[in-house]
């Protein structure tokens, strides 16, 4: 038996290999539990279950040793237990909004952040967290997952082919057990099991691939930090209006920029200063990315405020801003190492790194208990705008309400169709007998006028520019769409492209209420025709069809109307 031994600044263990094949059948049996689990059902108890068993058998798989096992053994029941009580305490699956399946990320992702934070102090034997080693075990964690995922899927897709390689010589045992759930499941689990225990057994692979991954992601600081910077110095000279009008993904993409450029900055940073890449041009590109996650951050918090203030409230608007809150937190906690070390910024940055884990794990953990609910504040904020008149019925968001916000949402909606002004009072009932969220359509505003040129100078019926929006799912925004109003009952859209539509002809009817629809789509309340499934019965014949086709200049524009 080869017990642990300090090399470098950390514990290595020594080989343990009775643990892969524990991990292996342990994954194996979890996995058949777990299809059980999550079969059709509903039921909040076994979303829990099933939450406990994949969360605690992951957590064992990277966390056990044969040093104080029963250290790695408590802590993966409690990473278990804690995301199994944020599963049962949304409810069932069918019900959760927005707001539940982020708690239920939060509690995994303080799971997640934990697991380095404890393998550090169970090697210590305390509650000490040495900066070398919980970055260590990061960067090992992060390689063991990839690894394993990498062998799970290669033998899932090997048992394939020998199912059909078998089934060529007429065994088809093979093909009719992968055709069972339940044993894909317990391939899968199994096979990522006993993929990490051999790799832990395998130290000096996990840390050869650690170097290589840090040194790869490393060489790419430069590329990065050169396009950041251009992008942070440019800003005083384009203004921020570009970032509003291009795309609505603004906060998105500057918080996927501020991931990336963290990631490189500790491959360039290393677990110590023994590891730090000394390259100059690699060092200057980590310092320079660290000086830019600040302004990035600020970018992205005025993003997600300008949303809100436009808005208002809804469960992913607080998440988002949250993980900007998160993002500023890190980019200053870089800055002042930055300017604490100047030159020698890396120690620092890796202690700033162990104390924000630690803030960001606590903080993760908070958000996933039901303490702070942000479908509720994001029910009587909208509410309130709908009954403060910021908002006109027509243009509220009556599905997000009834199916994103929650219980608190779905409790809204019931007070409005109870006792609500008796304008809201049919709209909130409709979106409450909703079968699913596009059984009532979410509104879309109505284009602006300006944008759309109406042949002959006629004014466009606000109904109508009504069903234009609901139709193109983005308003018509873009100059050169041009609206024909053939009669008083029938109007033809020749529309520009969009980043979600595409160029063509929309023929829109009036109904005998004044409301206006596009042609073929359905009524309020009624389901498009299905049609059926197989080869249509009764006799063949042709016949002749006569249609109606819009044409721009002599060239026919979309599909025909009828």
């Amino acid at each position: 038996m080869t017990m642990a031994s300090i090399a470098g600044d950390r514990i290595e263990h020594g080989p343990w290999r009775e643990r892969a094949l524990l991990l292996a059948a342990l994954g194996a049996l979890g996995g058949l539990l777990f299809d059980e689990l999550v079969k059709p059902g509903d039921r909040a108890v076994d979303l829990a279950l099933a939450s406990f068993i994949a969360v605690g058998g992951v957590v064992l798989a990277f966390s056990l040793e044969r040093l104080r096992a029963h250290w790695s053994l408590a802590f993966a029941l409690l990473g278990a237990t804690v995301s199994a009580l944020v599963a049962w305490w949304n409810g069932s699956p069918g019900g959760w909004g927005a707001d539940e399946g982020w708690q239920f990320a939060s509690a995994v992702a303080a799971v997640a952040i934990a697991v380095p934070l404890f393998q550090a102090a169970r090697d210590e034997g305390a509650l000490r967290f040495p900066v070398a080693a919980v970055h260590a075990h990061a960067w090992s964690n992060a390689i063991l997952w990839g690894a394993a995922m990498v062998f799970t899927v290669a033998s899932v897709i090997l048992t394939l082919l020998l199912s059909e390689l078998f089934a060529l010589i007429g065994l088809t045992f093979l093909r009719n057990l992968v055709r069972e759930s339940a044993f894909m499941w317990s391939l899968a689990c199994a096979a990522f099991g006993g993929a990490v225990g051999l790799l832990r057994d395998r130290d000096t692979v996990a840390d050869t691939l650690q170097r290589v991954a840090r040194a790869i992601l490393a060489v790419l600081a430069p590329v990065l930090a050169v396009g950041l910077a251009f992008f942070v110095l440019a800003l005083p000279f384009t203004g921020l209006e570009p970032l509003w009008d291009q795309t609505q993904a603004t906060t998105p993409i500057l918080l996927a920029c501020m991931v990336g450029a963290a990631i490189l900055i500790n491959a360039a940073a290393g677990n110590s200063a023994d590891d730090e890449v000394r390259a100059p041009p690699v060092r200057w590109a980590a310092m320079t990315l660290a000086a830019c996650l600040l302004p990035l951050a600020l970018v992205a918090a005025v993003s997600t405020a300008k949303r809100i203030g436009q808005y208002g409230f809804t469960p992913d608007r607080l998440w988002a801003a949250v993980f900007v809150a998160v993002a500023a937190a890190v980019a200053l906690g870089y800055l002042g190492a930055l300017i604490r070390g100047r030159r020698a910024w890396a120690e620092p940055l890796r202690r700033a790194n162990v104390a924000l884990a630690g803030g960001v794990c606590l903080l993760a953990l908070f958000l996933a208990l039901p303490i702070v609910s942000f479908g509720s504040l994001s029910a009587r904020d909208q509410v309130t705008r709908l009954e403060r008149g910021r908002i006109a019925p027509e243009r509220f968001d009556w599905a997000a309400l009834r199916w994103d916000f929650g219980p608190e949402g779905r409790a809204a909606l019931e007070r409005l169709a109870r006792t609500g002004p008796a304008a809201l009072r049919a709209r909130a009932a409709s979106a409450l007998k909703a079968q699913n969220r596009y059984a009532h359509g979410a509104p879309v505003p109505p284009p602006p006028p300006a944008t759309v040129r109406v042949e002959g100078g006629a004014a466009m019926p606000p109904a109508l520019a009504e069903a234009i929006g609901r139709a193109r799912q983005c308003g018509v925004r873009q100059e050169g769409c041009r609206l024909a109003l053939l009669s008083a009952g029938e109007a033809v859209l020749v529309s520009a492209p969009c980043a979600t539509c595409r160029p063509g002809s929309m023929f829109f009817v009036r109904r005998p209420d004044g409301s206006w629809v596009r042609r073929g789509e359905p009524e309020e309340g009624q389901q498009p025709e299905q049609e059926a499934m197989g080869v249509p019965q009764g006799p063949v014949e042709v016949r002749e069809v006569t249609k109606r086709q819009v044409f721009v200049g002599n060239r026919p524009v979309g599909a025909p109307i009828d």
